[in-house]
This record gives C-alpha cells, structure tokens and sequence, in this order.
C-alpha cells in the first residue's frame, strides 16, 4: 500500500483534446522518477475526471494518509490563488486525518524554454539555424567545437563554477539532453579532491569496462594515472557465484583498500555503487572522489541518493538517468582540466 497519493493537477478541457492520454504518460513519468513508493495519478479542475475531489477519495479508498498535490498550471492566476484553495479546505473539512500538501504551479524553469526552443525549430527551423543541419564538417576538432558553442548557447546561467560547468557542458554532449543540466550534483569539494588526485598519479576504477574505454587514455597517461576495471580485476572467481551477489557488487568488494584515495566512476551498476558505499561505511575506504553515475530503473535513483547522504567528494546525477558515456565524460573532463588542455578532440583517443 502506498503511503503517499501524488495528484497531478491539469486544467481540463470541454474538448476532450487528449487529456486524459497526456496527463497518464505525466504520471507514468513522474512515477518512474520519485520511485515506487507513492501512488500517481492525475485529476483536472474543470471539465474532465476524475476532478481533484474524486483523486484524492480515490487515494483515501487505498489507505492514502497523505496527499501531494502538485498544480499542472504556468502561472498563478485565480485557478491557483482562489479555486483551487477553495477546493481543497472542503477536501480537508471532508478528510481530517488526511494530511493535505500543495506544491508550486509550474512558473518559471529553463527545462520549459528548452521545450519552447524546440517547438519553435519544430515551426520555423530558420530561426534557430544552430539546431539544422549545418555544413558537412569532418573535423573532429570543429564538431566538437561546434557541439560546445551549441551546449553553451542552450545551457541558462548556473550556479555553479567555472569547473563545474565544464563538467556539465560534457554530460550534456554525451547525453544529448540539455535538460540533465540541472540534476547533475557535485559535493563542495568534488572537483578540488578530483583534481588533486590527477595530480598525484591516482589510479581510475571502473564499474565496467565501457566506462574504462570511454577515458581518455592518452590523458590519463599524461597525468600518470592507470585505469582499472572492476569486473576485469576480480576476474570471474567463483566467490562471485557463492556470493550470491551481483558481479558489479562482488568486484567492487573485491577491490577492497584498492580504491583509497584513487576515483572510482561508476556509470552502470547501482550495486557497484551501493558495494562502494558499504566498503566506505564499513571498511573505512576512502576515495578520493565517486563518480556515481549509475542508469536504470532499479536502485539508480536509490544509490545516487545515499551516495549525495555520505560525507565524501562526489558527483552525480539526480533520478535514474546516468550511464557509462556520462560517467567517462566526467573523468575526461577533469583529465582535461588537469592537464590544462583546452580541445580533448585534438588529441588522440586510444
């Protein structure tokens, strides 16, 4: 039984126009990124059903003792500072021990002014030239250039430094998506302990191997650095397999006293993540920075949050978004700013 009812709230509309499929594949949405605890379900204030009434007695029905309502509106008009309040002190006067919160409407976020660039290429491609196709270009120093004026343009101003930007302008490039700008966290002194670590020589460990290849070795050598994988190291042991653990968790075990003060890049198993924290929680391991950029539906979200819980150097990625090519460009990034190159795309990549 979920503990918690989530109602998204839509406006509604007297012509039908697909309400009910939009506002579904929301919730499927926000479902996917708050986790399995809460139920998530949507209601309209006018003219559709359910109404906001009937979603949160629908709620009550399940044993719901708390509700969320998040209001699905731009701005704060009459709906939000006058009906909507009306509707909801009758819901409480009708469900007391029912605990009522109301987030903010929608307002202003720069991931809407992405989705609003976008609808405008959608319509006139000729007002934003930078997203067409431009010429043919097959230098990698110039796509990559021009990829980084693009992220540039289309990322708003961040509160964050210049480092950490970099960082962010890399996880943009390897993901295509502008709007995973904003869940992208660094602890105060990630980059500091990161780059502290390329200057000693520190060794690289990865969860995969596919996080291992997307370093750049040519920058990791110059800095002194050698890279590890995980699973490579601890090989295919049969403690694996007695274990009765993941082989991602197994091999981040194995590496044990390995990992102090080295940077670990995580960029696919929660649970190489989760067996890092339990080695720093338990065996007292400390490295020099985590990298946790674990992808996927199953304990994604949940190690990110207990990594972002620990008292130690990291960054990460909000939700259950992340993977190898993220992880790998956040190390690039770091390598390049210790090494103080300004175009990685000018050097070679073996």
């Amino acid at each position: 039984m979920a503990e918690t009812g989530v109602i998204i709230l839509a406006h509604g509309s007297s012509k039908g126009q697909n309400v009910s499929e939009i506002m579904t594949r929301v919730c499927h949405s926000v479902k996917a990124r708050i986790g399995t605890g809460a139920k998530v379900i949507w209601a309209a204030l006018q003219f559709n059903h359910p109404s906001l009434a009937e979603a949160v007695d629908a709620c009550v029905e399940e044993g719901v003792r708390r509700v969320v309502i998040m209001p699905y509106f731009l701005f704060e008009g009459m709906h939000i500072t006058h009906d909507i309040p009306a509707i909801i002190d009758d819901i409480r006067r009708k469900n007391a021990a029912v605990e009522i919160i109301v987030t903010r409407s929608l307002g202003y976020e720069e991931s809407l002014t992405d989705l609003v660039t976008k609808r405008l290429y959608e319509a006139a491609p000729e007002l934003l030239p930078q997203f067409g196709a431009p010429e043919m270009a097959d230098n990698p120093c110039n796509i990559e250039s021009l990829s980084m004026d693009i992220i540039e343009d289309l990322l708003s101003p961040l509160d964050c430094s210049y480092e950490e930007r970099q960082v962010i302008k890399r996880i943009v490039h390897a993901s295509g998506d502008p709007q995973i700008a904003h869940l992208v966290r660094f602890s105060p002194s990630a980059i500091s302990s990161g780059l502290d670590a390329i200057a000693k020589g520190s060794p690289i460990f990865t969860d995969v191997s596919m996080v291992a290849v997307g370093i750049n070795s040519y920058l990791a050598k110059q800095s002194s650095c050698s890279i590890f994988c995980a699973l490579t190291e601890a090989g295919g042991q049969k403690t694996i397999e007695e274990a009765e653990i993941t082989r991602a968790s197994a091999a981040m075990r194995y590496l044990g006293k390995r990992v102090n003060g080295s940077i670990v890049a995580i960029g696919n198993a929660p649970t190489a993540l989760l067996a890092l924290l339990d080695l720093i929680d338990n065996r007292k391991i400390s490295p020099a920075l985590v990298i946790g950029m674990p992808v996927g539906f199953v304990q994604a979200k949940e190690s990110k949050d207990e990594l972002m819980k620990r008292d130690i150097p990291y960054i990460t990625i909000e939700g259950i978004r992340g993977g190898s090519a993220m992880a790998a460009a956040t190390v690039n990034t770091l390598l390049k700013l210790a090494c103080g190159k300004e175009r990685v795309a000018q050097l070679p990549t073996y």
